[in-house]
């Protein structure tokens, strides 16, 4: 079987670009709410040959989101694996960045490899098991989300619904250059910070004691950014700042939004403490600080479970002769989520590539077809290993 498989992929490689080309002209940023659809339409159109229910749930906000359950999930006990990939983008309708080019080695466009790239991955996977007749007897769905780039928030506790009844989850997000995939992502906080002064006319703010918005916020930035610590891998950035009305006017008002990241959610919480006393002090007398939550995603922990998962990938990637390595990666993904529900996660398991989120952004085109591959003979080594009680390491910790 394993033969067929990987002839099945070869032979459709031009076909895998064909998509990905169509995928990526397809404009589909957070807030495109039509270019989204629009991509979703695409899935469903390629995916209609197989024996897959589609599931819509629409969104008022954002694009709609799509659940592909295969055949197995209803006829059989076992518990379904999981697969997430994004459909949004960061680009903006009016970027310039609105092409698809390949040359001999790499293909370029906006979200060819975050995450275009990984959803043709898991597209052909899926008509992979297909060829053989597996979505029948595998339990497998794809969960196709809409917003991931603005953090999931209408659509996280869709994927914590499907993960907490999974086996395992797998996503989709870029490879990373030399052949690395994700066992753990920290955690990452943001925050929304206002300061309020008191405005007044520039030249006489000495006599009449005005008090500036951003000169307080100008303090505070030290002090955050003094949170940074490399041995605890903590970061913290005051990325977004604004304040003022005029130069010649004393500033009334100011705010930040501020980023933070960590390995634990112990060390998160220490950040979460020390952002709030920075901004509960003021160091300009006569200024006062406001502080809120913006979002939220859990440390995914390099797990135990999570290093059996990449062993099985390890084994599949030594037969393709492909490289595989583990890697704790610093940005947020859906992967997060799915960790929460206490089942293994392996991420980065799209095509190779980088400089995502810019005009530069690039797939290395030979990895398209490789990561297809090994994600297609890694999915049927679960699913056997599964139905001979070989997984001890996948229980799902948190239950039903």
């Amino acid at each position: 079987m394993q033969q067929q498989i990987l002839h099945y992929l070869d032979d459709n490689e031009r076909q895998q670009f064909q998509l990905l080309e169509k995928l990526v002209l397809q404009p589909s940023h957070t807030l495109y709410k039509e270019g989204v659809n629009q991509v979703g339409l695409l899935l469903r159109q390629v995916l209609a040959d197989c024996p897959l229910q589609c599931t819509v749930h629409q969104s008022q906000v954002c694009g709609d989101n799509l659940i592909f359950h295969s055949a197995a999930v209803t006829t059989r006990a076992q518990r379904p694996l999981v697969l997430v990939g994004h459909m949004d983008t960061v680009f903006p309708l009016e970027s310039s960045f609105n092409f698809y080019r390949e040359d001999e080695t790499h293909a370029y466009g906006p979200g060819v490899c975050d995450m275009k790239g990984g959803l043709v991955t898991a597209v052909f996977l899926l008509k992979a098991l297909n060829s053989q007749r597996l979505l029948e007897k595998i339990p497998i769905v794809l969960i196709c989300n809409s917003d991931e780039e603005t953090g999931s928030r209408h659509s996280a506790e869709l994927i914590r619904s499907y993960g907490r009844k999974g086996l395992c989850g797998l996503v989709f997000e870029c490879g990373g250059t030399e052949g690395e995939v994700v066992t753990g992502r920290k955690g990452k906080s943001g925050y929304h910070l206002d300061i309020y002064g008191k405005s007044g006319h520039a030249a006489f703010t000495q006599e009449l004691g005005k008090t500036s918005a951003v000169l307080e916020l100008a303090h505070k930035t030290i002090h955050l950014e003094e949170l940074n610590d490399p041995d605890k891998e903590i970061v913290v950035n005051v990325g977004l700042v604004a304040g003022g009305s005029a130069a010649n006017v004393v500033a009334e008002r100011a705010t930040a939004e501020i980023d933070t990241r960590y390995v634990t959610s112990e060390d998160g919480e220490i950040c979460r403490k020390r952002v709030e006393e920075i901004a509960s002090r003021s160091t300009v007398k006569g200024t006062t600080s406001t502080i809120s939550a913006t979002h939220n995603r859990v440390p995914m922990k390099q797990t135990e479970q999570n290093r059996a998962l990449y062993r099985l990938f390890k084994q599949q990637a030594d037969f393709l002769g492909l490289p595989l390595r583990s890697e704790l990666r610093s940005g947020v993904s859906d992967a997060n989520t799915l960790s929460e529900c206490g089942i293994p996660v392996l991420d980065g398991l799209g095509p190779i590539g980088g400089l995502d989120h810019s005009a530069d952004e690039y797939m290395i085109k030979a990895s398209l077809v490789q990561r297809c591959k090994l994600a297609t003979l890694t999915v049927i080594d679960i699913w056997e290993k599964q139905r001979h009680g070989l997984l001890p390491h996948f229980a799902n910790t948190q239950g039903d």
